[in-house]
């Protein structure tokens, strides 16, 4: 939408023109409106959105229509204008093409002509802002793919001296050090509108790093070809204070959260010695992205300070046979304090490595994965190669685990409210003692009763179903875990072991260590 400013002394004028024309229809808008040349240009000191087109009289009090363009040439080259006149003189006429004036309109204004002028002017200003889109496009696509190149360490040496003088860029520094900004998703599907919303969100990241980064002197801004936000920092003097680039990246990092409301992760790459080993700190700030998952807070990583940290020699211990009876006990609570705890203790140890958080996690999931008849370990992997931060991973563990517990306690919806209360009794408290006689006692029912109905609504005796629950609790964890058989037997509800060996071996067709065996030999 282009502006339109009309000055005429005469009030009919400016009414008048007003509706005489549908602006609109030409992508025009009447921004304001002056009484004479004076007012005229106090508008236009005032008025934050510029004129593109000056309707004025040419006869006016204070200040004429000539003075007027003859001031706004001095400040403004690019507006046009269109002179109104009562009364043809050929002296206004050439002192207003001398001015560069569209039209002289003589009044009574001839609409037609005044139409026909304003088309013109329109499809040229049109044409002048396509130019000028298309210049600053091609300016920053040549930009973009000379500095992708630089970091990539896909460009010679001469020719990036040549194209640095082009764009502008110095090289004339002694030190570099380039950081890289990631922005923070939820879903990192980059398909379709998703992207089109990224490729903002990164547009208005450039914009506040680089109002950011004004102080820091000598900073080189683009997006690469990752998506990523890179820094390219030129110092000087290599005893430049590094504390104030931290400052600085932070103070990014808040303003981006303020405005877009969006977490980014920001790392930095080695200070190098000279602008051809850019490409050096540039791939250790973005390895940074590979090997390390973003830590609760979000802090600034870099990698000098990285590789000066005295991490634990000794690998964490993870109680994975705790976490099976956790599962095994169907406490959600528990379990997902246990997740989180887990990853705490990683982090106390220095484990802040992708790899180290990924094992632990896949070893996690794949504990409750094989409690499940039907396991879809798609589940498991596939997400891994979206998440970037630890709350991500620890999320997906702990919904990955819900899932199975989901499974793993199904009830079905056919059953009375009685045997539903049962069923839940025995997931809950198979480690103790269990009978019909302490169920009908909470229930208040008479045990035989409460037999009759186990039997008819669910096929077995009631013994015999807790039986079988146990059995099936100690298969899992001679398989899942290295507890010794009479361990998994007290676990599971049996104090005495003998009984417990007979109960499996009838039940399962082997004894417990026969089908332990058996396991560990399929999997070798």
């Amino acid at each position: 939408m282009h502006n339109i400013l009309i000055v005429d002394d005469e009030p009919l004028i400016l009414e008048g023109l007003r509706s005489v024309i549908e602006w609109e229809k030409y992508g025009l808008r009447i921004a304001g409106q002056a009484s004479n040349g004076e007012e005229a240009l106090e508008f236009l000191r005032n008025h934050n959105e510029g004129i593109d087109i000056l309707i004025t009289d040419i006869t006016m009090p204070k200040l004429t229509g000539l003075e007027l363009i003859q001031q706004i040439k001095v400040f403004d080259s690019k507006m046009r204008f269109i002179i109104l006149s009562g009364y043809e003189q050929f002296e206004y006429l050439k002192a207003g093409m001398s001015l560069g004036i569209e039209n002289y309109i003589l009044k009574p204004i001839n609409i037609h002509e005044l139409e026909s002028t304003i088309e013109q002017i329109v499809e040229v200003l049109n044409q002048e802002d396509v130019e000028q889109f298309h210049a600053k496009e091609d300016w920053q696509v040549l930009r973009n793919n000379i500095l992708n190149r630089w970091v990539t360490g896909n460009i010679g040496r001469q020719e990036l001296q040549h194209r640095s003088k082009v764009l502008n860029i110095s090289l004339d520094c002694s030190f570099f050090t380039v950081a890289a900004i990631r922005l923070i998703t939820e879903q990192d599907d980059d398909e379709g509108q998703d992207k089109l919303h990224r490729n903002q969100l990164m547009d208005e990241c450039y914009r506040i790093a680089v109002k950011s980064l004004e102080q820091l002197g000598t900073v080189i801004v683009f997006i690469d070809m990752e998506g990523d936000l890179v820094l390219i920092i030129a110092e000087r003097d290599e005893a430049e204070n590094k504390e104030e680039l931290y400052c600085v990246l932070e103070q990014v990092q808040c303003e981006i959260m303020h405005e877009l409301e969006k977490s980014v992760w920001i790392t930095i790459g080695s200070k190098e010695h000279a602008f051809q080993e850019v490409p050096n700190s540039y791939k250790k700030a973005k390895s940074l992205y590979v090997d390390h998952l973003m830590l609760p807070g979000y802090p600034i990583i870099d990698v000098e300070q990285l590789s000066k940290m005295v991490l634990h020699e000794e690998k964490l211990e993870i109680d994975y046979e705790e976490f099976t009876k956790l599962l095994l006990s169907g406490d959600r609570e528990a379990t997902n304090q246990f997740i989180a705890e887990t990853f705490e203790k990683l982090f106390g140890c220095g484990m802040i490595t992708r790899i180290d958080n990924y094992n632990v996690a896949i070893e996690l999931m794949l504990i409750a994965k094989k409690m499940e008849k039907n396991s879809n370990f798609s589940a498991v992997f596939n997400p891994l190669l979206r998440i970037h931060t630890i709350e991500q991973l620890v999320h997906h563990v702990q919904e990955s685990v819900k899932e199975t517990l989901d499974q793993l306690s199904l009830v079905n919806d056919e059953l009375s409210p009685n045997m539903r209360y049962m069923v839940d009794q025995v997931s809950k408290h198979y480690r103790e003692e269990l009978s019909l006689k302490t169920l009908s006692q909470r229930m208040e029912m008479h045990p035989n009763y409460l037999g009759q109905l186990f039997q008819k609504e669910m096929g077995r005796s009631f013994s015999d179903y807790v039986n079988q629950f146990r059995i099936e609790k100690a298969r899992q964890l001679l398989l899942q875990t290295t507890l010794l058989t009479n361990e998994i037997a007290a676990e599971v509800g049996y104090p005495d072991p003998a009984y417990f060996y007979r109960q499996f071996k009838k039940s399962v067709g082997v004894s417990p260590t026969e089908l332990r065996n058996m396991y560990k030999k399929a999997r070798s």
